[in-house]
């Protein structure tokens, strides 16, 4: 994962390991859950000076875009470790090959969850924004 800020956006890109299609690895620039390739960030006072509560919303979505992208980091190292764990266990079967990919998994459980409360958040739907924040927690704990 690279997080790359230049004071009024900031984008992350995320590796693609390519060994699996074939292919060599590379870097992509990463998507957020509402499809926009950069997350702005607010200037305390700057954008609406008589409108705090304005850079407290911007904060928490600025918050909320780095969970997304470390949790989506989360996800694909557990992946590659999964990944490494089939390599490695081919012949002999190895105890931590099931671990890894229900790791994996939960997390992607947790990552769909995380983007659907991002939606609905954006969508002015606090509370079904905050059960679905909580079953991603769910899936992070479980696994």
């Amino acid at each position: 994962m690279a997080i790359l800020c230049h004071g009024a956006y900031f984008y992350f890109f995320k590796f693609e390991d390519g060994r699996q299609a074939g292919s060599a690895p590379q870097f992509f620039l990463g998507k957020f859950p509402n499809g926009s390739w950069r997350q702005y960030i607010a200037e305390a006072g700057l954008d609406h000076p008589n409108d705090p509560g304005y850079f407290l919303r911007q904060t928490r979505l600025l918050c909320e875009s780095l969970y997304y992208v470390f949790l989506s980091g989360y996800r694909t190292g557990l992946e590659a470790y999964w990944n490494w764990s089939l390599e490695r266990s081919k012949g002999t079967p190895r105890e931590s090959t099931p671990k890894w990919h229900v790791a994996k998994v939960s997390a992607g459980k947790a990552l769909e969850e995380a983007k659907s409360a991002w939606n609905l958040r954006q969508e002015n739907k606090f509370e079904e924004s905050e059960a679905s924040a909580k079953r991603a927690l769910r899936f992070l704990v479980e696994r």
